[in-house]
């Protein structure tokens, strides 16, 4: 069995790339395409998984604030009454990605040919995803295209509020910890070195916080392209394990849940994307199963992504949802509840939605709570670590007697 490195694009549009076992490079691609992922470049054979090559595809790809606002006003040129080739042309003058606004033409030129809207969006799958055309493609059999690209607008627009409050929560203490680590070692290689020359000329022995300061400079400048390197190699070969090592990528997620405060957060995020994803499939008509894949696919987190087909296994054999739900403890008991009140009303789209609300409000409200708790925790810390330098090489002075001989 070969191993063969691949690019390609989920159901929602994130890029994707690494390796995969097959026999065959037509193998590959049914692997590939079983979980989700569309290839958009040849699949070549890779004998070492730590080879690289450089990509400047990602300058003119198409992400999702993208689709985003093409959605967003071709559903408002709909609503006006606009017909969709029309409509589409129009967008097309205005969109600023080239890849999208060639991507529009053909989609266009294919609908004034006589083909669908969902096949010409089928072609360009890495693009938009199963999510998208799929929606695209039961709204066409409804006759309810309108108000299915105003649910795709509303959709997506909902994830990408949510991942920017993920990003902006997780993405904000590692940045003041980068610039609070800068800011200690320039102190420690660049201004404790004159200390330690007026220590050396002045003779005795130092206290004790004192040398521990003075001896943490003297191993920050001897080692530091050793020190930024193993920090550097552990970070890239972290991605890369969980970029190819699905295994390891399960397990981190799991340790991130695990996390406090944090853990909590982004199981609350990865719920609410999962209700919301599946609520939209769900009201625009396609089957549970289905509706339960491609949920499964956009999961960011493997954990969730593991519980959902496990749910959609156990459903294929007569289980109900809420059952299948029930039996996996990643699931919160109110997400069993809602599920299980959908079933028996049958507004299980209804629900989803109301449990999507629900945890995308809950993320609002961990975020600002961890914005307004995190601040001043940096303070302090950063604070702490530069008062005690400064006491510890201020503290000779006090001593200054005991120095001089």
């Amino acid at each position: 069995m070969a191993v063969y490195r691949f690019v390609g694009r989920d159901v929602l549009n994130r890029r994707k790339r690494g390796l995969v076992e097959a026999d065959s490079v037509d193998a590959a691609k049914e692997a590939l395409l079983s979980r989700g992922i569309v290839v958009i470049e040849k699949i070549s054979e890779d004998k070492s998984i730590f080879q690289t090559t450089i990509d400047f595809s990602f300058l003119n790809r198409v992400s999702l604030k993208d689709l985003l606002v093409f959605t967003r006003q071709l559903y408002a040129m709909v609503h006006a009454g606009i017909p969709l080739v029309q409509s589409l042309r129009i967008i097309k003058d205005q969109v600023p990605n080239k890849r999208l606004r060639q991507i529009i033409e053909d989609i266009a030129t294919y609908i004034e040919e006589g083909g669908k809207f969902s096949t010409a969006l089928s072609r360009y799958r890495d693009v938009f995803g199963d999510l998208y055309i799929s929606m695209i493609r039961a709204a066409e059999e409804a006759g309810t295209l309108e108000e299915t690209l105003k649910r795709l607008a509303e959709y997506l627009e909902k994830i990408e509020k949510l991942r920017g409050k993920i990003k902006s929560a997780l993405f904000y203490p590692i940045f003041v910890l980068i610039i609070a680590t800068v800011i200690v070692a320039g102190i420690l290689i660049f201004v404790i070195p004159t200390f330690k020359q007026l220590y050396a000329d002045l003779g005795g022995t130092l206290p004790f916080l004192t040398q521990i300061v003075i001896d943490a400079s003297n191993w920050l400048r001897d080692y530091i392209g050793w020190f930024v390197l193993a920090i550097v190699t552990v970070i890239v070969l972290f991605f890369q394990l969980r970029r190819f090592s699905r295994r390891f990528k399960f397990i981190t997620d799991l340790a991130f849940l695990k996390l406090p405060v944090f853990g909590e957060l982004l199981l609350k995020s990865s719920i609410a994307g999962f209700a919301r994803t599946f609520s939209s499939m769900l009201s625009s008509g396609i089957n549970i199963l289905e509706a339960l894949r491609i949920s499964a696919e956009t999961s960011n987190n493997e954990v969730i992504k593991e519980a959902i087909l496990k749910v959609r296994d156990q459903i294929e054999k007569g289980v109900s949802l809420s059952l299948a739900m029930s039996r996996i403890s990643i699931f919160p008991p109110m997400v069993v509840n809602m599920a299980a009140i959908g079933e028996q009303t049958g507004n299980l789209d209804e629900m989803m939605t109301k449990v999507a609300d629900f945890y995308e409000e809950e993320v609002d409200r961990a975020v600002d709570g961890l914005t307004s708790l995190i601040e001043p925790l940096m303070i302090v810390f950063i604070g702490s670590i530069i008062g005690f330098i400064i006491v510890a090489m201020y503290l000779p002075i006090f001593k200054i007697g005991e120095l001089i001989k």
